[in-house]
């Protein structure tokens, strides 16, 4: 009887490395689609996040969502306002603030929590699917116990910088308050930008975020330098949430769009830095990174925070 000639060990070796070889040309196309989905995903919920704002503004004179604090009379920035807002995150999260009382200590993300507390996003909503952020099972650690908090009762704030992936304009200042009047053009809210990160653990297990001082800004030399300057250089100066290629940014007229550098808001202002008092082109593209008692400088003058 006849035996059937099998596959030799060549043979076999030879089919191996084409699997292998396959399998190293697909990976990378897997992953991009993986990771271009999950942008889709991200682009969604800040449309929607973007729609809950008009809902939120609706009931409150045109304002988009904004904590209380102490506004006066004159002045331009948080620090007019004793309002301190770096570092303070996660901090006080079962205190509410009132205009005047507790309004010291207020960071940005109590704003978009407004947002939790009127039902009309949900925790998962602020979560953008390529960063490493949870999301926040809105529990509180009391006695050493987990319960279950009731925002607006309980709970006024994210539990920390790991539990929210996208920023939002300053609102405490005088300028570019977040409204339905502002420039259409202008960005609101966008991935969180670079220039913070998580702080220590607390006993209550809430994580405030502070900022980075190891990163600085791009010195790429003329104004037309920096606009030409390719997308690879920018990437320590965009949002971590999708590797450093860029972020989606939330406009005043809802609309989401993927940028490519931080360079989104009006007359090219960089979405991550405040101006400086003296206001020159090159300024509005580079900026200053956000730090206490600095806020927006002009009505069009966009600063995402955290």
């Amino acid at each position: 009887m006849r035996r059937r000639k099998g596959f030799t060990l060549i043979e076999l070796l030879v089919v191996v490395a084409i699997i292998a070889l396959l399998i190293s040309i697909l990976l990378p196309s897997l992953s991009r689609a993986r990771e271009l989905a999950k942008r889709a995903v991200c682009s969604s919920n800040l449309r929607g996040i973007g729609q809950a704002m008009y809902i939120y503004a609706n009931d409150n004179s045109e304002f988009f969502p904004h904590d209380a604090y102490s506004q006066a009379i004159t002045g331009t920035n948080p620090e007019d306002n004793a309002v301190s807002y770096v570092a303070q995150m996660g901090t006080n999260i079962t205190s509410p603030t009132t205009s005047g009382t507790n309004s010291v200590n207020n960071p940005v993300s109590r704003s978009l929590f407004l947002l939790i507390i009127g039902n009309q996003c949900t925790p998962k909503q602020f979560i953008c699917p390529s960063s490493p952020d949870s999301e926040d099972n809105l529990r509180l650690t009391v006695g050493g116990q987990e319960r279950a908090s009731q925002p607006g009762i309980n709970r006024f704030d994210f539990k920390g910088y790991p539990f929210l992936s996208y920023g939002y304009q300053v609102p405490f200042g005088r300028k570019a308050k977040p409204n339905t009047r502002l420039d259409s053009r202008m960005p609101i809210a966008a991935d969180k930008g670079p220039f913070f990160d998580a702080g220590n653990a607390r006993a209550d297990s809430t994580i405030p975020d502070v900022a980075v001082t190891t990163v600085g800004l791009p010195n790429f030399g003329t104004a037309d330098q920096i606009l030409r300057a390719d997308n690879d250089r920018w990437r320590p100066y965009n949002s971590r949430n999708h590797n450093g290629e860029g972020e989606q940014v939330l406009f005043v007229d809802s609309h989401v769009e993927f940028v490519r550098k931080p360079i989104a808001g009006v007359n090219n202002d960089n979405i991550y830095t405040y101006q400086d008092p003296g206001f020159t082109f090159e300024n509005s593209l580079i900026g200053a990174r956000p730090v206490n008692g600095k806020g927006p400088k002009t009505d069009t003058d966009t600063v995402i925070v955290p």
